[in-house]
C-alpha cells in the first residue's frame, strides 16, 4: 500500500554514489544536510510521489490524507490529523458534503440516462472517524467503501425501501464524489437488484461493480489521480479492473444486466464473456420486464414509488442555493424527471426562496409555488 516508509539503504552505493556525498533536504521541516543513515522515504498518498523525510520528523504523527508526517497540521474532533496543505481541500462542512453528493446524483443520472436510473431518495449524512467504527460492524443490508470511507445501508420500512449513505467528513472533495458514487452504486443494486440474485452476487463482486461506477465518474472528469487510487486499491481483491474490462468490452448496460439476472457469481479473469450469460426468469408483482437486452435476457428493474405530487423536500443554502424535489436536486433553472408515484414527469426550478421553490410542470404547462413541509 502508498504510505509504506522505506529506509536508505546501502544500494545507493550501487548506483555509483559515495555515501559521504549524499544530502538531503526534509520535506516536513525544510531542513537539508541529512546523510543516508539519518533520512526516511515516504510516499505522498496524493501526488504519488516520493519524499524525503527526516528522523525526528518521521516520528510524528501522519496525515489521514497523503499518510506524510505532520508537523503543524489540523486535528479533527475525532482524532484525525491533516497537512496543512489537505486541509485546505478537505471537506468539513455537513452542508457541503450533502451538495457535493446531490452533485454525484445527478452526474451518475445523467452520464447513465439511456441505461438506468440511480436512486434520488437517498438520505445523505456526514459522519466522523469514531461513528464509522461503531457502524463497520453492522449487519445485514450494509457495505462499506473502501477504507471505510462511507457507508451504504438500505432497509425497507412499511413497504417502502429506504436509503442511508453516510460519509465521513475530511475527505478531499474529489475523493468524496467517488465515495458517493461508491454508495449509489450500492443503493442501485439494493433497489433494481432482487433479494435472491443479490445473495448470490460475491461481495467482492459487488463492491468491484460500485468501484467501477465511481471509477467511470471520475474519468468523465479527467480526475487522473482518483483513478490511480480506485486501480491500487486492493480493496476488491481485482474484480473492479475485470469490471472495467468487462464495461469497456461489451457496455455498461451488459454490465447491469448481468447485476440483475447474472448466472456466475464474480467475473473470472479469461472468461469475461461471461457476464453475457442472463437468466430469463419469471414476472413478480414488483417487477418490470423488458426483453431488449444484449444478453437476450430478461432485464428486471424493481419499481420505486416517489410521492403523491411535487415535494419540496429540502433547501440547501450557499453561493448556489439548491432545492431538493422528490429526491431530486435542482439548482434555478434545471430541468430533470421526477417521479410521481410510479410515473415520472419533467419539471423546471424557476425560483429558490427561503422556504419555497417556483417550479414549471411541463406535463400541464403549470407554474407553481411548492412550500417546504414544517418538520
Amino acid at each position: 500500500m502508498a504510505g509504506a516508509l522505506k529506509r536508505i539503504s546501502i544500494v545507493l552505493l550501487l548506483v555509483g554514489f559515495t555515501t559521504s556525498a549524499l544530502a538531503f533536504r526534509c520535506q516536513v521541516c525544510g531542513k537539508d544536510g541529512f546523510n543516508y543513515s539519518g533520512v526516511y522515504i515516504f510516499t505522498d498518498k496524493v501526488t504519488g510521489e516520493q519524499e524525503y523525510v527526516c528522523l525526528e520528523c518521521m516520528k510524528l504523527p501522519r496525515c489521514y490524507v497523503c499518510g506524510m508526517p505532520v508537523k503543524d497540521g489540523t486535528t479533527l474532533p475525532d482524532g484525525r490529523i491533516l497537512c496543512a496543505r489537505d486541509a485546505k481541500s478537505a471537506v468539513l462542512d455537513v452542508d457541503e458534503a450533502k451538495r457535493i453528493c446531490a452533485d454525484v446524483q445527478n452526474d451518475l443520472n445523467k452520464m447513465f440516462s439511456r441505461f438506468t436510473e440511480f436512486p434520488t431518495d437517498v438520505d445523505i449524512s456526514a459522519i466522523d472517524r469514531i461513528d464509522v467504527n461503531s457502524m463497520a460492524d453492522t449487519v445485514g443490508n450494509s457495505y462499506e467503501s473502501p477504507d471505510i470511507l462511507g457507508v451504504y445501508h438500505g432497509a425497507e420500512v412499511g413497504g417502502k425501501l429506504q436509503h442511508q449513505v453516510r460519509l465521513l467528513t475530511g475527505q478531499p472533495a474529489n475523493r468524496l464524489r467517488d465515495v458517493c458514487a461508491h454508495e449509489l452504486a450500492h443503493a442501485w443494486a439494493k433497489a433494481n437488484v432482487t433479494a435472491e440474485r443479490h445473495a448470490h452476487i460475491d461481495r467482492d463482486a459487488e463492491e468491484g461493480f460500485c468501484e467501477m461506477v465511481g471509477y467511470l465518474l471520475v474519468d468523465s472528469q479527467n480526475d487522473e489521480a482518483e483513478k490511480k487510487r480506485i486501480l491500487a486499491n486492493h480493496y476488491t481483491r481485482g474484480q473492479v479492473q475485470l469490471f472495467l474490462a468487462a464495461e469497456q468490452r461489451y457496455g455498461f448496460e451488459q454490465i447491469l444486466d448481468w447485476m440483475q439476472n447474472g448466472e456466475t457469481s464474480r467475473l473470472v479473469d479469461g472468461h469475461l464473456e461471461e457476464v453475457r450469460n442472463i437468466k430469463t426468469s419469471s414476472s413478480a408483482s414488483a417487477e418490470i420486464h423488458s426483453s431488449n437486452n444484449r444478453g437476450g435476457g430478461n432485464v428486471k428493474t424493481v419499481v420505486s414509488s416517489g410521492p403523491a405530487t411535487i415535494m419540496l423536500q429540502s433547501i440547501l443554502w450557499g453561493p448556489k442555493p439548491m432545492a431538493i424535489i422528490n429526491g431530486r436536486s435542482f439548482y434555478v433553472n434545471d430541468e430533470a424527471k421526477i417521479k410521481i408515484g410510479t410515473n415520472s414527469i419533467s419539471i423546471q426550478c424557476l425560483a429558490i426562496q427561503t422556504n419555497s421553490v417556483r417550479v414549471l410542470d411541463f406535463s400541464s404547462g403549470e407554474k407553481k409555488e411548492i412550500f417546504l413541509l414544517p418538520k
